[in-house]
């Protein structure tokens, strides 16, 4: 009876540490995705080429979207200088005044 205890003790051991290393492994294998080639010539690294069909092919790898201009506390990205109401997602000129909106380091803030 000990026998068949220590046995099945070492087959559950065996069996974690087994899979826990499995585990690792993937986390460090490079993710390799296989699919069927398309019907249309489209380049692989273009994700708007189905949903874009005007899309240039050739085109270097499009800029990420631009944050939005307000965070979820309704904070602006860009602000006025002179501090003047509201703002914008960009640097561009204030609306009211013709400033030059500055940066606002409390849009990244959480």
């Amino acid at each position: 009876m000990k026998k068949v205890f220590f046995f099945m003790t070492l087959l559950f051991c065996l069996a974690v540490l087994s899979s826990c290393k499995e585990q690792s492994k993937t986390e460090d294998a490079p993710q390799v995705e296989t699919t069927a080639p398309a019907t249309t010539p489209a380049p692989a690294a273009d994700p708007n080429a189905a949903t874009n069909p005007t899309a240039d092919p050739n085109a270097a790898a499009q800029a990420p979207p631009p944050a939005p201009a307000q965070n979820a506390k309704g904070v602006w990205h860009y602000t006025c200088a002179k501090g003047c109401e509201g703002g914008a997602g960009t640097q561009t000129a204030c609306a009211k005044c013709g400033a030059q909106l500055v940066h606002n380091q409390a849009y990244h803030e959480q």
